[in-house]
């Protein structure tokens, strides 16, 4: 019986610690600066990339639109080396004549405190300075100027951002299925339903993973606009959202994720991010466009390798509240399953 209470003890403590972890979860988003000041920033786009990782864009304060300081990775920093929680986060932006290193942390009432240590690099008589200053949450993202209002399908100059509008969604084509189960055919592995091809995988353990994201996000059709031949996959009439435990994923954000012209190829990217290719066909890559603006699409995830994948599939933005609560229903399911079994060693030892 002491055995039993003395764990008891310890997963209920666990769980608590779990459930007071704020992770990422608390810096991501769209913020804004408070005050206007002379660390030159405007607005902040933090966008997860993989566990504790994420990408930071600044806005800064320029006329008459706000310019674009870039996308650059963020480095998370922990209270201690054994603890999960994150404290603050690094990002460093650099141009000819300076350099930027800002530090977020989280602030009181849902706000960021963030500091500014500017190095100067043009050999000037001006001094390294640093400053301090606070950001909320905003829903807006982008430059803003006098195309506040422009339509995101219209981009804005500026990493193609928009702060207000959507575009319209393109024409969709979508096949449904039902029942999916995984076949082994000659050397290949295959998830089918029915006739119905839907997944290749190298082997059987890929197929399987494939199966297993059908499932977990409930996707029962697959998807492409108009003439394009990238496909993505539905359930029902939207693109689920959500997290899967091992999902590979490429993450951008949906307000600044804009088409670029590379040598004789349009490609979707986010700053330095590169998330689709479409060759020379600019009205495939419209499409799709769209389509990630319309649906507010933030990753694109793979199946078995991101080169000749045998599933690809893209996620819609979860927004911060239901993402906690996700993540803590998990938590809480996590700890009641655990009790359960804990209890039910104690009852029979």
């Amino acid at each position: 019986m002491a055995r039993t209470g003395l764990f008891a003890g310890h997963l209920a403590a666990f769980c608590l610690a779990a459930a007071a972890q704020a992770g990422i979860a608390d810096f991501t988003g769209n913020w804004e600066n408070v005050g206007r000041d002379a660390s030159g920033i405007a607005h902040v786009v933090i966008s997860p990339a993989g566990g504790d990782h994420v990408s930071v864009r600044v806005y800064g304060t320029c006329h008459p639109t706000e310019c674009n300081w870039g996308l650059v990775e963020g480095k998370s920093y922990s209270a201690d080396p054994h603890s999960k929680e994150v404290e603050s986060i690094q990002a460093v932006f650099t141009t000819a004549f300076s350099r930027k290193e800002i530090i977020f942390r989280k602030g009181n009432s849902g706000e960021l405190a963030f500091e500014v240590l500017t190095e100067i690099l043009d050999g000037s008589e001006r001094h390294n300075f640093d400053m301090t200053g606070k950001l909320r949450q905003s829903n807006l993202a982008g430059p803003v100027g006098d195309n506040w209002n422009r339509p995101a399908s219209q981009g804005t100059g500026w990493g193609g951002g928009a702060r207000t509008g959507t575009s319209s969604r393109p024409a969709e084509t979508c096949q449904p299925f039902e029942a999916a189960h995984v076949v082994q055919t000659g050397e290949s592995w295959q998830v089918v339903s029915g006739s119905q091809r839907l997944a290749d995988g190298r082997d059987e353990r890929t197929a399987m993973r494939a199966l297993e994201t059908i499932h977990h996000f409930g996707f029962d059709r697959k998807c492409h606009t108009g003439t394009s031949s990238m496909e993505y996959w539905k359930h029902g009439t939207e693109i689920p959202n959500g997290h899967m435990g091992g999902a590979d994923c490429i993450y951008f954000n949906p307000t600044t994720v804009h088409l670029t012209h590379m040598g004789r190829a349009w490609k979707i990217v986010d700053g330095v991010q590169w998330i689709a290719d479409f060759d020379p066909d600019k009205v495939q890559a419209d499409e799709m466009l769209s389509l990630i603006r319309s649906y507010g699409l933030d990753r694109e995830c793979f199946v078995g390798g991101r080169l000749n994948s045998a599933m690809v599939y893209w996620l819609a933005h979860e927004t911060r509240a239901a993402r906690t609560a996700s993540m803590s229903g998990t938590r809480a399911a996590s700890c009641a399953s655990t009790a359960v079994t804990a209890n039910a060693t104690s009852e029979t030892s």
